[in-house]
């Protein structure tokens, strides 16, 4: 049930109604095409519809698809039948997709989720927004949270939301910005001040990474990922009895951090970062 409810719950939260009829796919794959064609042939008899059977390196997969109604409890008693067919057949059973019931229209349509969205109230838009930032659906999430910010409902949450989504996306100027907007609404939001320090520093711009850190190492001293963050930058920029220092004091907090044991044998050895 795990994979049918995390794909139901996607797109149930970009405004899809799962009670709908709609275009499910299935999926079987077997190394003897003659034995594909006999499933298909039997499925062609309960009206599933044929797509294709096709070659992918030494396996053949077979498609199949049709208009139903399904629930997760149906879809998963549908995945039991068709693994028992599947292997009475002598093939397997790979699983499905779903589609809209109209092959001219998109399951989700811009359109659509952006009428799906005006029927949230306030409390609600933003609670969407955090459910797509978790399944990870940014697209949507940008588009909710961007909402939400126009109404100004938690913005200083929406900010942070927004400017983690953006930097993993590899939008790093508007991610920083966004982060630094969290810091300026709520100053003491130590996951904000810590990921500006880590974007900081993975993009080259390691003295506004030591600058961030250190603001998250007044809100939570004695931190040894802020602390080894501060060395690892010090460290980039050559001060290297500062980033010494730092690394020590990571250390007597955690002797097993491995990134602070492997700065500190660089530091011993004299190796010294590119350009140095």
């Amino acid at each position: 049930m795990d994979g049918i409810n995390k794909i139901f719950d996607r797109i149930e939260i970009q405004g899809v109604d799962t009670k709908q009829e709609l275009l499910y796919g299935y999926f079987f794959y077997g190394n003897n095409k003659s034995k594909l064609e006999s499933l298909k042939q039997a499925l062609e008899q309960q009206r599933y519809s044929f797509v294709e059977l096709r070659k992918e390196d030494k396996l053949f997969v077979l498609h199949l698809e049709k208009n139903e109604r399904h629930t997760r409890q149906t879809l998963f008693k549908t995945k039991q039948n068709f693994t028992k067919l599947a292997e009475s057949f002598g093939v397997s059973y790979d699983g499905f997709d779903i589609g809209s019931s109209d092959p001219a229209k998109p399951l989700i349509s811009n359109n659509n989720f952006l009428k799906f969205m005006k029927t949230h109230n306030d409390e609600e838009l933003f609670q969407l927004g955090i459910k797509l930032y978790d399944l990870e659906i940014y697209d949507k999430a940008e588009t909710v949270f961007g909402e939400c910010l126009e109404k100004n409902i938690n913005p200083d949450i929406v900010s942070y939301k927004l400017g983690n989504m953006l930097s993993w996306q590899g939008a790093i100027e508007d991610g920083i910005r966004y982060l630094k907007q969290a810091v300026q609404l709520n100053r003491n939001n130590i996951d904000a001040w810590f990921n500006l320090g880590a974007i900081c520093y993975d993009n080259g711009l390691f003295e506004a990474s030591i600058e961030y850190y250190q603001q998250a190492d007044k809100i939570q001293p004695n931190d040894e990922n802020i602390i080894y963050g501060i060395a690892a930058s010090q460290f980039a920029i050559q001060q290297f009895d500062k980033s010494l220092e730092n690394c020590k004091k990571a250390l007597e907090i955690n002797k097993q951090n491995e990134n602070a044991k492997t700065l500190l044998k660089m530091l011993k050895k004299g190796v010294r970062p590119n350009g140095a």
